[in-house]
């Protein structure tokens, strides 16, 4: 990772010495601008600012994929995060033009052990897109 592609995150003065809640990374080796946002944890005030904190998100988004036509947009969370970026993902998808109209194609999300926020008829409608990770474990192997 090259911290110089690190188009915008939170530093630890503002996150009272937690991690970024979310950051967005431009990656010229992969052709790809990443919007991460890690596992939140909605007691701590900070953590609200990943959600409601649009416009400006928003815009650098936009001027990253206007200088970037053919970089693909991946969205990225863990958690709560993941559950944000699926939602997320699928707002874009329904509102391509808010983006510039970034094909479908070039648009995808991997949602690592995703909060519960879809239905199946929802899930099944994006999984082109929306790539979730949820590790199960069998219990008999415990008895």
């Amino acid at each position: 990772m090259n911290l110089d592609w690190v188009i915008l995150r939170k530093d630890y003065k503002e996150t009272h010495g937690q991690s970024t809640a979310y950051m967005i990374y431009l990656d010229h080796e992969n052709a790809d601008i990443v919007v991460a946002i890690r596992g939140l944890h909605l007691g701590n005030q900070s953590d609200y600012v990943v959600l409601f904190d649009n416009k400006l998100g928003k815009r650098r988004l936009m001027d990253l994929l206007e200088r970037n036509p053919t970089y693909t947009l991946t969205f990225a969370g863990h958690s709560l995060g993941a559950g944000v970026v699926a939602l997320l993902t699928m707002v874009v998808l329904q509102n391509q033009d808010l983006l510039g109209n970034v094909e479908r194609k070039m648009i995808r999300c991997y949602a690592i052990a995703p909060a519960r926020c879809t239905s199946l008829n929802l899930a099944i409608r994006y999984a082109d897109v929306i790539n979730s990770v949820v590790l199960q474990v069998a219990t008999q192997a415990f008895l």
